[in-house]
């Protein structure tokens, strides 16, 4: 999953969900900011997959070009052996008639690019001939069926590649994917951050969001409200959800996402969505 990506990419996900604890000691939180609060990271990241995809890609698009030279080669070494199959049977068939029959010299001379013979030793020739011509067509044809099973082992190596060049193919896309998902995450924080900086706020840290989270939903990402008007950790409404670029139910939106959208509506807002009097007091004093 995306999410689960998210955490593998950037460190311990600071949304998931905490049963218990006491709001006025909140847990302990990584010092290393994760990727999807550093756009420039997210974006290296991104560049990075797109990268590796594009090399498993070229990678993928050799093999299919070998293999349709290689099934090219063995289509036209099959009818080479073919035809010289056919080829030499259809000499010994005409030589073994003409010699049997006695038939005309001169006709079977031509035949043989021979222009002068005794009855005698033309035929004492022919056995000789025969033989060369045999054997010449027999190496012919061993050269065309070891090339051809040659071929056949190389198609049989490509073919075994390329389930594993799908396999690679697959991951790197799901890769791009959630590299695509934390710098779209990232650039919501990186708005909240020009924000905050321009309106003056005081930026929380995490700790102060730790407290607000538990506060509000004892840090569910998924909770909602009794009365079917607050959703999620940080219990948005729907319309204040949607001022903020949130779309369906904030209940269902990852937490990564819920986060960066609470620390934008903190850059718009300060403390104003959550009052003071209840679990805005555990947010910074403007």
């Amino acid at each position: 999953m995306v999410v689960a990506s998210l955490v593998a990419a950037g460190g311990v996900a600071l949304g998931q969900s905490d049963s218990g604890g006491d709001a006025a000691q909140p847990v302990t939180v990584e010092s290393a900011i994760p990727a999807w609060r550093d756009l420039d990271r997210a974006q290296q990241d991104l560049e990075s997959a797109l990268g590796a995809r594009e090399s498993v890609q070229m990678a993928m698009d050799r093999t299919m070009d070998e293999l349709h030279l290689e099934l090219a080669r063995l289509d036209k070494l099959h009818n080479t052996d073919t035809g010289q199959q056919l080829l030499m049977e259809e000499a010994e068939r005409l030589v073994v008639q003409e010699y049997i029959s006695g038939g005309d010299v001169e006709d079977f001379a031509f035949i043989l690019g021979v222009s002068e013979a005794t009855d005698a030793l033309w035929r004492k020739a022919l056995l000789s001939e025969i033989s060369e011509l045999v054997d010449e067509a027999l190496d012919a044809v061993d050269d065309v069926s070891g090339e051809r099973d040659r071929t056949g082992a190389r198609i049989g190596r490509l073919n075994d590649t390329i389930p594993y060049l799908n396999s690679r193919l697959f991951d790197a896309n799901q890769s791009v994917e959630a590299a695509e998902w934390v710098v779209y995450i990232a650039e919501i924080n990186d708005m909240a951050d020009r924000e905050m900086a321009q309106n003056g706020f005081i930026p929380p840290t995490e700790r102060h969001w730790y407290n607000l989270r538990f506060c509000e939903s004892t840090n569910n990402y998924t909770a909602e409200s009794a009365n079917g008007l607050f959703y999620g950790a940080y219990q948005f409404e729907p319309r204040t959800w949607r001022t903020v670029g949130g779309t369906g139910n904030p209940a269902h939106a990852p937490p990564e996402e819920q986060d960066a959208r609470a620390r934008l509506l903190y850059a718009r807002r300060g403390d104003q969505p959550w009052p003071r009097d209840y679990c805005g007091r555990w947010l910074p004093a403007n």
